[in-house]
């Protein structure tokens, strides 16, 4: 494939226009025009910045053989296909960089998530999506409150690359041949929504290869199996046996034991409603009326505080600074890997520092 093909491929997989291309890059329209049609050669300078502007790096348009990109899959995404493209570019970006850290700090790191028994998407009922969310939480040693340490130990311990951004959108989830599985969570909703998404988009994660197959668009029943997925993971037995106590003891629960619950377990309150409605077997209608009560309720309960997470996980940017002390990467490579200033990724260096094996390491003695 010609540098031409490559080029116009970047470029409609972000949404620009050629317009939009030369506002982005600095370079005349009619310029990229003939780069395209392999009517002119672009020169490195050009290539670089074009890379910048289409959030690839340099070798998308150099390597001999290019592989197909993953589909990605949004929850509550834009209706502007422009908007969602620019969101989708970033977000593979990140996963490109996380990636090339890892492989030069030789950090390559692959594990197995757990698998489904069901192998038809058709066979995929509410039930069974209960069922696997209570071997996941077994299986990644979650706890009495999941929520705790989903993330923690899915990025730890399975290497999936989650990642914070601010868009119109609430994640985004891909697993690629060439950087795995990752997430993208927005930064602007409250924690406890991040939970929920996060455990929603792990579903998609872990039934990749069975819906993905047929589509790759979640079906709206894929949606509500994720959702029922979410809620028993996050809320798993030991919340359904607190319910259970309380309903026996009192024959009712109420909105503050709710709300109490919803904090405990770092989920909305909305969640749990919906959570006990499934446990309890109420019906769709009742359970509606229950929501809307409780959202009209919960105007009346102080604020929740919730935090505002780095774009980057702890392991890239550990890896980040690892690659920079041991030269790999450049003072401005580094700073482009971190989104920050070249002055500011000056300050993670001295001039005195010396990181080599030798010189830092314990030995037995």
């Amino acid at each position: 494939m010609q540098i031409g093909e490559r080029l116009r491929i970047a470029r409609e997989a972000i949404g620009f226009t050629l317009e939009r291309a030369a506002n982005e890059s600095g370079i005349g329209a009619s310029s990229l025009s003939e780069f395209e049609n392999d009517k002119r050669e672009p020169k490195f300078s050009h290539l670089s910045k074009l890379a910048e502007a289409y959030k690839r790096p340099i070798d998308f348009f150099l390597t001999a053989k290019l592989s197909a990109e993953a589909a990605m899959l949004w929850r509550d995404g834009p209706g502007n296909l422009e908007e969602m493209k620019e969101t989708e570019a970033e977000f593979r970006r990140l996963c490109q960089q996380y990636h090339r850290l890892e492989s030069c700090t030789a950090e390559m790191r692959r594990v197995t998530l757990p698998q489904p028994s069901i192998t038809n998407p058709d066979q995929f009922s509410w039930p069974q999506a209960e069922l696997f969310a209570r071997k996941v939480q077994n299986e990644l040693c979650l706890g009495d409150v999941p929520s705790a340490s989903l993330k923690k130990i899915l990025e730890e311990r399975y290497y999936v690359k989650i990642f914070y951004l601010e868009f119109i959108g609430s994640a985004i989830s891909t697993v690629s041949e060439e950087f795995g599985p990752a997430v993208l969570l927005n930064t602007r909703n409250v924690s406890w929504r991040r939970n929920y998404d996060l455990a929603h988009e792990l579903f998609h994660l872990l039934t990749w290869s069975i819906f993905r197959v047929r589509s790759n668009d979640p079906s709206e029943s894929e949606e509500k199996l994720a959702d029922s997925f979410a809620s028993t993971l996050l809320m798993p037995e030991d919340f359904a046996l607190k319910i259970r106590a309380i309903m026996s003891e009192k024959g009712k629960i109420t909105f503050d034991e709710l709300d109490d619950l919803a904090r405990e377990y770092e989920v909305s309150l909305d969640a749990v409603v919906c959570r006990v409605a499934s446990i309890l077997r109420i019906k769709k209608e009742q359970t509606n009326k229950y929501r809307s009560a409780a959202k009209a309720w919960a105007t009346f309960r102080k604020p929740r505080e919730s935090d505002k997470p780095q774009t980057r996980p702890e392991r890239y940017c550990d890896l980040a600074q690892r690659a920079l002390r041991e030269g790999k990467l450049s003072l401005m490579q580094f700073a482009k890997y971190m989104g920050i200033t070249y002055k500011t990724a000056r300050e993670y260096l001295t001039e005195d520092q010396d990181f080599t094996d030798e010189k830092v390491s314990i030995s037995l003695a």
